[in-house]
């Protein structure tokens, strides 16, 4: 018998508590029928050694790497108990029914029945041999009673095997309705993304046209020209703001792009918007989930909508980094900075540890007065699959 004969199946709390009861009860009953303390003495190591087997070699699963020995090994214990020459020794073939339990619960039925067959065989020689043909009729009630337990410990398995298959099922339904979340979101947003385009940011269009066909038929001595031109430019920045907006509801092609390259893209129509230079670093693609590349996409989002909005930077460096424990993004700038202690928590910041917690994540940001700031995201590489 190799490993591929036996199964690794959940012990259940039950199969315990008879085991260890078994244990003390028949221990002691059969103890009682030997003569002297030194055999006593010997049937308890060998109940104790029966036991520490099972709890540290077959309750801990490491009987797979050799089925064989593990159940050689307890036939041989109990064998040995009944060499003692116990007056109760009826009490010793109850282990040999609890060993019968515990390898139908792992074994595959071809190898069940042969284990079986092999402990009933080893019972009922020792007890022909003690007993004479007075222990035929014991022989034979073990025998059906040998049945039983294989049976029972049959329907152990099966119960354990139906288990894990419904707890496989409920993780698999679990796992899917929160794909079907995710898409939901996704799908929400790209709907908010399509009407603030199609119907806000056109007239936020339009009204910036009529301003700068008002400021055009206006002179510069002319009272309402100091208000037109700034309302002008309000609308042209809710304009770019609102932009912004759209392209952070709905990312630029996650699902049919890897995350470098929506980086990329993103990077590159960002760098032009504000006209500061940036560039991105990045290893290869990384096997992570989608709702893990948004969230890496959304920081990049944030971080660099920051450094538009307050650093005066010239310059900026994204990076994505494959590590063996961990993926990092980090985005810094050459901007003016500011000091940690004197900045107050504020939306984006939050928003942005929030969804890096939210998918097992941490964030950290570095910055003094004109030296720059570094943001950094770091996703635990067990957090990929």
């Amino acid at each position: 018998m190799h490993s591929h004969q036996v199964d690794r199946i959940r012990i259940p709390h039950f199969l315990d508590v008879a085991t260890y009861v078994s244990m003390a009860a028949m221990s002691l009953l059969g103890m009682s029928g030997l003569p002297t303390l030194r055999s006593q003495l010997l049937a308890l190591g060998l109940v104790l050694l029966f036991g520490c087997l099972y709890h540290f070699v077959f309750r801990s699963g490491r009987y797979q790497g050799n089925p064989n020995l593990y159940f050689g090994a307890q036939a041989l214990t109990l064998g040995l108990l009944f060499l003692l020459g116990s007056d109760n020794s009826d009490a010793f073939n109850f282990l040999f029914l609890i060993l019968c339990i515990h390898i139908a619960v792992v074994s595959r039925a071809r190898a069940a029945v042969l284990w079986i067959a092999l402990c009933f065989g080893v019972l009922a020689l020792i007890t022909l041999a003690l007993h004479g043909t007075d222990g035929l009729y014991a022989v034979l009630f073990y025998s059906v009673t040998f049945v039983i337990c294989g049976f029972f410990g049959y329907t152990i398995q099966q119960v354990e095997r139906a288990r894990e298959r419904n707890q496989q099922l409920v993780d698999e339904l679990q796992a899917t309705q929160q794909r079907l979340r995710e898409l939901a979101v996704v799908e929400e947003r790209n709907r908010l993304a399509r009407e603030l385009h199609d119907s806000v940011k056109q007239q936020v269009f339009a009204v910036s046209m009529q301003l700068g066909a008002a400021r055009a038929l206006l002179n510069e001595e002319n009272q309402a020209y100091g208000p037109v031109t700034e309302a002008e430019r309000l609308a042209r920045q809710a304009g770019a703001e609102l932009t912004t907006l759209i392209r952070e509801l709905r990312p630029a092609g996650l699902e049919s792009k890897t995350l470098t390259e929506a980086l990329q893209e993103y990077l590159t129509a960002w760098s032009r918007q504000n006209g500061i230079a940036a560039d991105l670093r990045a290893d290869r693609a990384s096997s992570i989930p989608f709702a893990n590349e948004e969230t890496l996409f959304r920081v990049a989002q944030e971080a660099l909508a920051n450094v538009a909005r307050h650093s005066q930077a010239r310059h900026v460096s994204v990076e994505l980094a494959n590590k063996p424990d961990e993926i990092l993004l980090m985005i810094e700038d050459d901007g003016v900075g500011f000091e940690m202690g004197r900045v107050a928590k504020g939306v984006g910041l939050d928003s942005m540890r929030e969804r890096l917690e939210a998918v097992g994540g941490h964030l950290s940001i570095s910055s003094e007065n004109s030296s720059g700031t570094r943001v950094v995201a770091v996703l635990s590489a067990l957090r990929r699959t």
